[in-house]
């Protein structure tokens, strides 16, 4: 089972409304809870699951283009910015640490909302990213000395390809957030 992370770029009107039915966080991001289960006693009597009762406000999910998906990539981006495996400084560590909690676990923790502020903060953080400066964290025995998730290659050219795809993704990054900023938007990280 693999470890994703997903940023979802969230408008003003949606962070006032997830603030005011965080349990409902799963229905802006896609998510949706598994149905109860059925008790032994329940097929046998033949009684239905009593359902959960609907929010009292429906969201519409976040569309495909506030979405960035960091897929397995978060945990050595992570490392890299932050120097650690586990919750880092704010804001280097921002795909594991800062902002609110909102909702249940979604299985590696609630849902993270990242207000306008700390978003614009990750935004001023990634514009002082460099190729140079990701090369140089970019060390094979760290990455698995702290057991990264991820398949660091200590091989120059396989090194070098590896470090330009992570920069890519940064560089996009820093476009996604830009825009975040941009609009006034607020961000939700989600690790599952």
């Amino acid at each position: 089972m693999s470890m994703l992370c997903s940023l979802y770029r969230i408008n003003p009107e949606q962070f006032t409304m997830l603030k005011a039915f965080p349990e409902a966080v799963g229905e802006l991001v896609g998510f949706t809870a598994p149905p109860p289960k059925i008790s032994f006693l329940s097929k046998l009597f033949g009684k239905s699951p009593k359902l959960p009762p609907p929010s009292a406000r429906r969201f519409e999910p976040i569309a495909e283009a506030d979405t960035f998906e960091l897929n397995q990539a978060w945990h050595i981006l992570h490392f890299l910015f932050s120097g650690t495996n586990a919750e880092g400084p704010w804001p280097s560590g921002f795909l594991m640490s800062g902002g609110e909690a909102v909702g249940p676990d979604q299985g590696y923790g609630p849902i993270r909302l990242l207000a306008p502020e700390l978003s614009r903060a990750v935004a001023t953080y990634l514009d002082a990213q460099s190729f140079k400066q990701l090369d140089s964290a970019y060390v094979t025995s760290e990455i698995e000395a702290a057991e990264i998730y991820w398949q660091a290659s200590s091989g120059d050219t396989e090194r070098q390809r590896q470090v330009e795809e992570l920069w890519n993704m940064v560089k996009e990054l820093q476009v996604f957030f830009e825009r975040t900023v941009r609009a006034g938007n607020a961000t939700l990280v989600s690790i599952y």
